[in-house]
């Protein structure tokens, strides 16, 4: 394998081990709040909040595993900023992609079928038949790709 193909590779691995960690993170802090606040689908705006605070607590937790472990580099002011533009861009990627989910019922669908297909996980872990809790996850599919993409940009430069 070409060595630079190599590195490119195990980077991807590493990132998406990582970023595996941050979306737990994430969705645990937005299910948590969502929890706490009582907050339903149409709460869009205290949803969009408490996504957008989940996204702040995972994004710290991210630089620093980043830096260390993902592309084994060391942090500079120019880094930092670039990490955090390209996470800028990913956060306000995240947010107008939810929205556009909710906006569509993506929560309401992803929920019946969960219910349809695992109705014994939802008994365990009621959270998971909540249209909200599951907004994310078409998110996710688009934003990660391109994620990975900026951020390995601005730290391996």
């Amino acid at each position: 394998m070409v060595p630079a193909l190599k590195q490119t590779g195990g980077e991807f691995c590493r990132f998406f081990a990582v970023g595996v960690g941050a979306t737990l993170l994430h969705l645990v802090v937005y299910m948590l709040l969502n929890w706490l606040f009582d907050l339903s689908e149409q709460d869009a705006l205290g949803i969009t909040l408490t996504y957008a605070a989940g996204y702040a607590v995972s994004f710290v937790a991210n630089y620093v595993v980043s830096l260390r472990w993902t592309f084994r580099t060391r942090g500079s002011v120019g880094k930092g900023l670039g990490f955090a533009f390209s996470h800028l861009v990913n956060a306000g990627l995240h947010l107008l992609l939810l929205n556009f989910f909710c906006s569509l019922g993506a929560g309401d669908a992803l929920s019946m079928l969960l219910i349809w297909l695992t109705p014994w996980l939802v008994d365990m872990l009621p959270v998971l038949g909540r249209p909200e809790s599951l907004l994310p996850l078409p998110v996710y599919l688009i934003v990660v790709p391109v994620n990975f993409l900026m951020v390995r940009y601005f730290l391996k430069r």
